[in-house]
């Protein structure tokens, strides 16, 4: 019992020394982390050694010298491992490659209609494949492939119930994962993406992320962990009721923010591409801006509805939400006289990531498997 104790807090300090030194974004000193975890030096120095043996660290340079020898930055090997983030979308691919770091190293979108056959799985997994060969992805050092969904995954039963925006009302998972060379995991695409925005948030407070996208939805996350509800349907944001008796929306109800604010307002009503709208956006087409007023009024009602309930962050993701950062002033704006409290909007962000985010997400649960398990 006692050697397994020992092993155990061993196991722990290593898994301690190496996320202070992720954590701290920068490289350090063994100084440092002594002084920081409360370890002696000689403790420090051993699972130093053990995690560069496993090529988790590396020494980037040196510091300057307060007497005697200069001491050496320690920093995380950061393409070590990899992992893949795929979003399947309702008309594209989009597949994506991190590192340990959730730096985004490469990204691919592939057009292929959503559907739940043998021709679609095979299809994705050759995608996958492609991507890796034109991208020269080590396979050796991957963690594994993470499948983010517009659905629910049940893993039990190896199926994920789709939005009522997505022309399946069922994915079989299981067709898709066992034509996958790799480890693979499945999350819902509002959750893998709230994952992204939480991770390269440096104040980890609370936050809820909008996922913009052809269905609107959602995460929230409390102190670093996801809120799901009592029947996983926490963060549904698309189908709140901003406009009573408003637009229909594919819910089957009418006035939802989903009705006003996903990318089929824009595509389908206009029948043009995202792409080709914001470019007359900004040659200033009437009827275009016109739109995207109204387009803005109703996010600032839904996200001004959600601050009003979670007085937190939010942070906008999903495919809008990668052109939306030259008109965050215009929503702050809108935000702020929606208010009774004094705000100037500065709660509402844009995602780092931009329309990436759900991939990233989709792959850090890889990374922060692999992170757990040093």
């Amino acid at each position: 019992m006692a050697t397994h104790n020992t092993a155990e807090l061993r196991r722990q300090n290593r898994n301690r020394v190496f996320r202070y030194i992720y954590s701290a974004g920068h490289p350090v000193t063994k100084q440092d982390i002594a002084q920081a975890l409360s370890l002696s030096l000689p403790t420090v120095d051993q699972n130093l050694k053990e995690l560069q043996e496993a090529d988790l660290l590396e020494f980037q340079g040196t510091f300057d010298s307060t007497g005697g020898r200069k001491p050496r930055a320690i920093g995380v090997s950061n393409n070590v491992r990899l992992a893949i983030g795929v979003y399947i979308g309702h008309q594209r691919i989009h597949l994506a490659c991190i590192n340990i770091r959730a730096q985004l190293l490469c990204s691919q979108r592939v057009t292929k209609p959503l559907a739940n056959d043998d021709d679609y799985a095979d299809f994705l997994a050759q995608a996958i494949e492609d991507f890796i060969r034109t991208n020269s992805i080590d396979t050796n050092r991957l963690l594994g492939v993470g499948i983010a969904v517009c659905g629910i995954p049940d893993m039990e039963k190896g199926v994920a119930g789709m939005s009522p925006m997505q022309p399946v009302s069922e994915l079989d998972l299981n067709r898709i994962a066992s034509r996958i060379p790799y480890p693979v995991q499945f999350e819902n695409d509002a959750n893998a993406g709230g994952l992204a925005t939480w991770w390269v948030n440096p104040e980890k407070k609370n936050m809820v992320y909008l996922f913009l996208h052809r269905g609107i939805g959602g995460a929230m996350l409390l102190g670093g962990d996801t809120y799901h509800g009592n029947t996983l349907h926490g963060g549904e944001f698309g189908h709140m009721t901003i406009v009573p008796g408003g637009r229909q929306c594919g819910c089957g109800q009418k006035g939802c923010l989903e009705a006003y604010c996903s990318t089929n307002r824009i595509s389908e009503d206009l029948g043009i591409s995202i792409e080709a709208f914001f470019e007359g956006l900004q040659n200033g087409n009437e009827e275009y801006q016109k739109l995207w007023k109204d387009y803005l009024d109703h996010l600032a009602i839904g996200i001004n509805n959600i601050h009003m309930v979670l007085d937190c962050q939010t942070v906008l993701g999903g495919l809008l939400g990668g052109y939306i950062g030259p008109y965050l002033y215009d929503l702050r704006q809108r935000l702020q006289k929606l208010s009774c409290f004094e705000t100037d909007g500065s709660y509402c962000t844009v995602s780092s990531y931009g329309y990436w985010s759900t991939c990233v997400g989709a792959a850090l649960c890889f990374v922060n498997q692999f992170i757990s398990q040093i």
